[in-house]
């Protein structure tokens, strides 16, 4: 039960609660530059995928964004929801359009970054699931041949495996350069992670 509570505390920190906190309070940050996508990024993603697939994930963020956001006048109501410049004598007009002008650059740039990762999805996905039948079956093996399972590694795997992916997401939103190839490093972590956590129970 204690385990059962622990893990989903670790859920609710890492896929609830940091992003919130991350929307929130990184757009007050006064430095546009921290939400626009960096030139490392952009270039990591065109030598990863090739400058074809790498204009199309842009044009694919572009598609997206413009769809949920802009053609829906979510952008524009926020833009607009300060109030009126004149008015403006304490500055908060001024914080808030500030704020909601970074607040949708984030937006964009966890797009961006979800497109970009979507190439690596299938392959860790496949990986991921080779990964979890493979420990299975040597589980079993062992099992047969008397062997001892041993949860220590279990529950440090489940940990360690919980951090990674909740790494993965929290990533997406902060304000620091994502090179395409840190792709390519969780496609061999989370499968590694998935088959000692199915071995060793």
């Amino acid at each position: 039960m204690a385990s059962g509570s622990r893990f989903v505390s670790h859920v609710k920190w890492w896929f609830i609660v940091l992003p919130l906190l991350a929307c929130v309070i990184l757009p007050a940050v006064p430095d546009r530059a921290l939400f626009e996508i960096s030139d490392a990024e952009s270039q990591s993603v065109a030598h990863a995928l090739g400058d074809d697939r790498a204009a199309a994930a842009v044009d694919a963020t572009n598609a997206s964004f413009r769809r949920m956001f802009v053609n829906t006048g979510a952008v524009q109501a926020t833009l607009d929801a300060g109030g009126d410049d004149e008015l403006d004598a304490d500055g908060m007009h001024s914080f808030a359009r500030t704020w909601a002008r970074q607040f949708w650059m984030l937006v964009y740039r966890v797009i961006y970054r979800a497109v970009v990762m979507h190439t690596w999805l299938v392959g860790i996905l496949l990986l991921c699931i080779a990964a979890t039948v493979d420990g299975a079956v040597r589980r079993k093996i062992r099992a047969a041949a008397a062997g001892f399972a041993s949860p220590l590694k279990f529950h440090l795997a489940v940990h360690a495996l919980l951090v990674t992916a909740g790494i993965a997401f929290v990533v997406l939103l902060l304000p620091v350069p994502l090179v395409a190839q840190s792709w390519t490093a969780l496609a061999v972590l989370l499968p590694l992670l998935l088959w000692v956590a199915n071995s060793s129970t």
